[in-house]
């Protein structure tokens, strides 16, 4: 596996830390608020969840498969996905 893809590996495995946080706290949300939005967040965090959880397989799976040209774009996408979930978590948060 190239660095690239290496470091996009660890982002995902970050990214799933990051959504199963968001997840467990909708949840709890859910609970106390009953709300159709928070059901909604709970949605998108168990969506993207579920992308990343996949991500990482295939990195894992068909890194080979990769075209070199390709896996700085996977890492720019990756990091803009990772940026945005450490916002949300800590807009959640606040």
């Amino acid at each position: 596996m190239s660095p690239l893809m290496q470091i996009n590996f660890w982002l995902v495995v970050v990214n799933v830390i990051l959504l199963v946080y968001l997840a467990i706290f909708h949840i709890f949300m859910i609970r106390d608020v009953r709300s159709s939005f928070t059901m909604g967040l709970l949605l998108f965090v168990f969506a993207f969840l579920i992308h990343n959880i996949l991500a990482a397989f295939f990195y894992l799976t068909m890194r080979d498969l990769y075209a070199p040209g390709t896996e700085l774009l996977v890492l720019i996408i990756t990091s803009i996905e990772t940026i945005a979930f450490i916002i949300f978590a800590w807009i959640t948060r606040r």
